[in-house]
């Protein structure tokens, strides 16, 4: 047994099921009455209750290049036999950014690229304000950005603005009040300090330490190419998240109350042309973004849990949604084939 409170050291592929969207679309008209702005009715779907949530999103990595990779992800390797490892999670299309809307307002709502976007619907943040809980958004390298998050890129593209999808939802871009909840990186640790992590924790590391890498000389560390060894992106990233996850679990917040981390990768390995990307997915959304890791950590779980159940990005943000009571979105109200990850978080 394992003491969770220990330490350890091309998108236009992607085309929905017109059924199943017009099924979803039922559900939550019936749970809210306000279908088309509205916010369904609250429920746990038999999940526990969560103080806190953090939530890590890392970049472009398949299952099978972390998952038995000792050399390169040593600590993913000992997380997903020590906690919660979903066998069968994938991405929801490609490339990044309409991942990172479907797993923040389940659905990609009409987003298919990279490209800077607004998007007029509603999201979670909508979803955990209407619930009086607190939310923050933690962007690495955010302060190198001299006009703020919506520049598109910053620090020799560190931060990208595709990556931070709170920015490109209207209600939040044209909010100052939410505007100021995205933060850099470096509030985390302070706010950790402070016992005053919101309910609600994203982070987005930059694209150093996220494995996503950047252009550049090959002398790079973070060149796209650099992979694998020791200064590779996988081996970066990999200690990124051990020392992120350290510092949560060694906080008060990790020690009071019912909290939960979920490491999750947005799509599975970039492959250029004339590679095939791997477009496997489950859930409302096949061809999907690919077969990806996702780790599961949860101080009220003591020991390893292991899921082959078929899970996906609204499978995430269901689980979130149901444990902080908010209700569903979009595709997260299609229970029949959207199912929260119960088994790794009771």
């Amino acid at each position: 047994m394992f003491d969770r409170r220990s330490k350890i050291g091309s998108g236009a592929r992607h085309q929905m099921s017109l059924l199943r969207f017009f099924s979803a679309f039922m559900v939550a008209a019936f749970l809210s009455p306000v279908a088309a702005r509205g916010l369904s009715a609250q429920t746990n779907n038999g999940l526990p209750n969560f103080q806190h949530v953090f939530v890590i999103m890392m970049e472009n990595r398949s299952y099978t290049s972390l998952i038995g990779n000792y050399d390169d992800a040593p600590f993913i390797n000992r997380a997903a036999t020590t906690y919660g490892l979903a066998t069968k999670y994938f991405g929801v299309t490609h490339p990044s950014q309409p991942n990172y809307i479907a797993a923040t307002s389940g659905s990609t709502n009409g987003v298919f690229t990279d490209d800077d976007i607004t998007v007029d619907v509603i999201n979670i943040v909508d979803q955990l304000e209407a619930k009086g809980k607190t939310w923050k958004a933690y962007m690495q390298s955010l302060s190198l950005c001299t006009t703020g998050p919506l520049q598109h890129a910053c620090g020799n593209q560190l931060y990208e603005r595709k990556h931070n999808p709170f920015i490109s939802y209207t209600d939040v871009q044209t909010d100052p009040a939410r505007v100021a909840k995205i933060v850099d990186f470096s509030q985390f640790s302070i706010d950790l300090a402070n016992n005053s992590v919101p309910n609600y924790s994203w982070i987005s590391p930059d694209q150093c330490n996220d494995m996503h890498g950047r252009g550049g000389p090959p002398s790079d560390p973070c060149n796209f190419d650099n992979v694998q060894g020791s200064t590779g992106l996988i081996a970066t990233g990999d200690y990124f998240l051990q020392t992120t996850v350290n510092q949560i679990m060694n906080s008060t917040v990790w020690q009071d109350g019912n909290s939960t981390i979920f490491i999750v990768w947005d799509e599975s390995d970039f492959v250029p042309p004339p590679g095939k990307e791997d477009t496997s997915g489950c859930c409302d959304s096949v061809p999907g973004g690919g077969h990806l890791v996702t780790l599961v950590i949860s101080n009220s779980v003591n020991s390893p849990v292991t899921s082959d159940l078929a899970f996906n990005h609204y499978s995430l943000l269901a689980t979130i949604e149901g444990g902080l009571g908010l209700g569903c979105l979009a595709f997260t109200c299609d229970t029949a084939h959207v199912k929260p990850m119960r088994d790794l978080v009771n």
